[in-house]
């Protein structure tokens, strides 16, 4: 019954999901190895620590200063408490000058229902900063006054909270990784566009396992992020895990993108994972160079609440 009704969810998401803009918040290609990122209710539940680095960046052949994503995460359950975890995130967003930096903690508590299923709730706190160096910016006329100055916004906090349910077999999650709606910058009106406004973002995400064989194992995900007054934006994926230590799968981002993800789980301790997708409404193909996706993750286990679990695909 669960089973199904996670194919239900994958089904819906499928149907409702007519139009796709533009997002504020990053929509990574492998959630599947990210979810600390924007959910905190994740924190610890790899039962060690895990340390991820993750290098996202777009149009890389276009022209210099292309969008760059680049985040560190690392949690952790603490010292002979399985039920308390604790990690940190920083993420540096750069898009030609402009350079958007975040830091921020997280928390989550955790209840074993039954000895293969656990719920676990996550608050995140921390603070953000924007810097818009505008005077750096070739333009036709230097003397214009509207890009004469250097806008820098103060550290502004914010915090979220989310929702972390799984099984051995599955996961669904969801989450508000900032609750805050503010400024960066003072609120007035700039050559007849408002300041730059940080929105909220609702994000869900879901998962299982299927097991064809031994050796052989499906795992569907989905990952959906929604803004007041935006269209839905989904990711719907499918990898293919043989031996627990290899995968390769395909994604498509509804009515956006499709892409391709591969990985490998190096050793007990480090993986790596690599995704390319292209955005198939772009409709100038010399600027339509795809994204590109790298991730890095080490499993350090040095405590007695350190125990790997079986298919820790999630």
């Amino acid at each position: 019954m669960k089973r199904l009704l996670l194919f239900l969810v994958f089904l819906s998401s499928w149907s409702c999901f007519q139009e796709l803009s533009a997002q504020r918040e990053v929509m990574y290609t492998n959630y599947r190895m990210n979810i600390q990122e924007f959910n905190p209710a994740y924190a610890g539940s790899r039962a060690s620590l895990a340390i991820l680095s993750m290098n996202r960046s777009h149009f890389t052949m276009v022209f210099d200063g292309s969008p760059v994503t680049q985040s560190l995460n690392l949690h952790t359950p603490t010292n002979n408490n399985e039920y308390v975890g604790l990690g940190l995130s920083v993420r540096n967003e750069r898009v030609g000058p402009m350079n958007n930096t975040s830091i921020f903690a997280d928390f989550a508590y955790t209840i074993r229902l039954d000895p293969e299923t656990r719920l676990s709730f996550g608050l995140k706190a921390g603070v953000g900063v924007l810097d818009v160096p505008l005077p750096e910016l070739e333009i036709d006329d230097p003397r214009d006054p509207a890009f004469a100055e250097y806008f820098q916004s103060y550290w502004l906090p914010n915090f979220g909270f989310g929702i972390y349910y799984r099984h051995d077999d599955y996961y669904i999650a969801a989450s508000i990784p900032k609750l805050l709606e503010v400024n960066y910058f003072e609120s007035y009106y700039r050559g007849g566009a408002r300041t730059i406004l940080l929105e909220r973002n609702y994000f869900f995400s879901a998962g299982m396992v299927y097991t064809v064989q031994p050796g052989f194992d499906i795992v569907p995900t989905t990952y959906i992020r929604y803004q007041h007054g935006e269209p839905l934006e989904a990711d719907l994926t499918v990898n293919f895990i043989l031996f627990e230590q290899y995968s390769v799968g395909a994604m498509m981002r509804l009515q956006d993108a499709i892409g391709f993800l591969v990985g490998m789980d190096i050793t007990d301790q480090w993986s790596v994972g690599y995704s390319f997708d292209w955005a198939v409404l772009n409709r100038v193909p010399s600027f339509n160079y795809g994204s590109h996706e790298l991730v890095i993750r080490y499993d350090l286990r040095f405590l007695d609440t350190h125990i790997p679990r079986r298919r820790n695909y999630f």
